[in-house]
């Protein structure tokens, strides 16, 4: 329980920080290029999300037990339950960072719409 307790703090600072690059992109937009930064914000969020959940697919896929295994197969190395429990925590921790920026680009466009 304690491993999933870190994970979803991780993820929730993992957000604040893309959250303050993604405001400070939406402030470079509104300056530069005249776009309304709740615009700008929901855009960059969303590119945010689809990017952090597309990684910890990945992440997911890669170092699951099937790839670990065809790797085996292929190097002739043993299978590490250690590296695949390792693999699942980084791909939650990217997973669960897009889609809490997801749901907060969602909540925002529903407020401000």
């Amino acid at each position: 329980m304690h491993r999933y307790l870190e994970t979803v703090v991780s993820s929730f600072k993992e957000a604040l920080i893309f959250n303050l690059i993604g405001a400070a992109a939406a402030l470079g937009a509104f300056v530069f290029l005249n776009i309304p930064l709740g615009v700008s914000f929901g855009l960059i969020i969303l590119i945010e999300s689809t990017g952090l959940m597309l990684v910890g697919g990945a992440l997911g896929v890669a170092g699951g037990a099937t790839a670990q295994t065809i790797a085996r197969f292929l190097t002739r190395k043993k299978l590490d339950p250690k590296s695949i429990q390792t693999s699942d925590t980084k791909a939650t921790l990217y997973a669960l960072t897009g889609f809490m920026l997801f749901a907060e680009g969602a909540l925002m466009s529903v407020v401000v719409a």
